[in-house]
């Protein structure tokens, strides 16, 4: 195993160190509990800030303050970093958000929900890394990584509120193909350089 391969093992670790430090301060210092009378557009706002934004930002932001590596290394990171924290995350916030029995949503379609996430995100912070600082294609890359974080939190809100199920699972099955068409193709180096066609089946 490569060198930087072996190192994405730390950053794993450290993902998973950092998401049990988080939840702990959750737990004492805030309320998840959430009631769908609030609304799809308030629970929205809740979901996206307290389930993506915050985490994804804290979590991969302090990482960048303190590694001291390459770019490539640091964009490569991203998914191992954030898989690891999320593994933890989301079942704590399943647990601590739920008074009820668990539904479906909640024990299958929210963790694939947040992988294929991860996955789509990461294509995109890697692309944004290589396209420099400057120009269209970052533009392009930055628009999609907002797509990609947020676009699950919409889909969990319609859940959550009690849209039925018609209405958000089209879109929760169009995420996961998008998503995993571009993590394949990623893994595989089928796309052209730097197009967001990564996405596509046949881009």
């Amino acid at each position: 195993m490569h060198e930087k391969d072996k190192a994405v093992i730390p950053v794993a670790i450290t993902g998973a160190l950092s998401s049990i430090v988080f939840c702990a301060f959750k737990a004492f210092f805030s309320f998840s509990y959430r009631t769908p009378r609030a609304g799809f557009f308030v629970n929205y706002a809740y979901i996206l800030l307290a389930y993506t934004l915050i985490p994804v930002a804290a979590v991969y932001l302090i990482f960048l303050v303190f590694a001291k590596d390459d770019d490539v290394f640091l964009a490569k990171s991203y998914f191992p970093l954030l898989c690891a924290f999320f593994s933890v995350y989301v079942p704590y916030t399943v647990l601590a958000g739920s008074r009820s029995a668990y539904s479906a949503f909640e024990l299958f379609c929210k963790p694939v929900l947040y992988t294929a996430m991860l996955a789509s995100s990461a294509v995109c912070v890697f692309f944004l890394y290589r396209t420099g600082a400057a120009g269209k294609k970052l533009r392009t890359w930055a628009v999609m990584l907002i797509v990609s974080l947020f676009v699950p939190a919409a889909i969990e809100a319609a859940w959550f509120v009690g849209f039925p199920f018609f209405v958000w699972l089209p879109f929760f099955a169009l995420y996961l193909f998008f998503s995993a068409c571009g993590a394949v193709r990623f893994q595989c180096g089928k796309f052209r350089e730097d197009g967001i066609s990564i996405f596509l089946p046949n881009g």
